[in-house]
């Protein structure tokens, strides 16, 4: 038998649906089986497959050109999987092209999943500091919550994201948050360092995050700073300094002018303050 043959006899035993999934992915049953070809023949681009739409997949793979192709064959840009979770959200987490497309073909920026998760959070997770960007410029929120509680300031805190917590905070993030079970973005990069994990860039992140929240207070109900930070008394002491007594009040103003301006882009903003420049750099976390 031909290899030809062999081919057609396993393409039919495939529905269209199957051939779809599995060209977007890579995993032809021949070579003459591409997305174009697949979709010629007439593939329904909105059929879930198992827990899994066509999109979606393009969208995991990081594929912009399959992205823009189903979408102009029709795929709904806001349709959810069989994860509850849109597009938009694998995109964020991959890829700032297929992230683009979606968003200029009119996905929600603020849409969320089975856990009320946003694209903004698994950008911010997954450090896609491109894709974050591109969600704020179509205005999405910085301050929604999942379900855990958790911000997508908690999020890229959790992974010491330097590059993301600074440009959420440039956008006016709301600092003074915490999960459910009363973890703040604070405690979470500190819990990173304390484990032993540290490396410039979440020290970098843990003082940016200090400088922007003005007074705080991680420690429990008995006074204590959380376990995992106790591991390295450096920076256990510090916490606990910080958390004790108050800060200047050159701080505290600091953080009461940003979270005044909240959800705006505070370099924009601050240069219309009447202040000196030495100010401005000040209020922007730049000293």
């Amino acid at each position: 038998m031909s290899m030809y043959h062999c081919f057609a006899m396993a393409q039919h035993r495939f529905t269209l649906s199957d051939r779809l999934i599995r060209a977007i992915s890579g995993w032809t049953l021949s070579p003459k089986d591409s997305v174009e070809s697949v979709l010629a023949e007439g593939a329904d681009v909105n059929q879930l497959h198992g827990t899994l739409l066509p999109l979606h997949c393009a969208c995991m793979t990081g594929e912009d050109d399959y992205v823009k192709l189903l979408l102009d064959h029709g795929a709904e840009v806001n349709a959810v999987d069989g994860y509850g979770r849109a597009a938009i959200h694998y995109a964020a987490e991959q890829d700032v092209d297929c992230l683009s497309l979606l968003l200029e073909s009119g996905a929600d920026p603020n849409a969320l999943n089975a856990n009320g998760e946003t694209a903004i959070h698994w950008a911010s997770f997954r450090n896609q500091v491109e894709c974050v960007q591109a969600l704020l410029s179509k205005n999405a929120s910085i301050n929604i919550p999942d379900i855990h509680g958790n911000t997508p300031l908690n999020w890229a805190a959790m992974k010491g994201n330097h590059e993301c917590v600074q440009l959420l905070l440039e956008y006016g993030v709301e600092t003074h948050t915490s999960s459910v079970d009363g973890v703040s973005p604070i405690s979470r990069v500190a819990s990173l360092i304390g484990a032993g994990l540290d490396v410039e860039e979440e020290e970098s992140c843990l003082n940016l995050l200090i400088s922007a929240t003005g007074q705080f207070d991680i420690r429990d109900e008995d006074g204590l700073i959380p376990s995992a930070i106790q591991n390295d008394t450096a920076l256990c002491n510090m916490l606990w300094q910080l958390c004790s007594h108050p800060r200047s009040l050159r701080q505290l103003c600091r953080y009461t002018i940003r979270h005044h301006l909240n959800n705006t882009h505070l370099p924009t903003a601050v240069k219309l303050l009447p202040l000196p420049a030495r100010l401005q750099r000040y209020l922007l976390l730049q000293t």
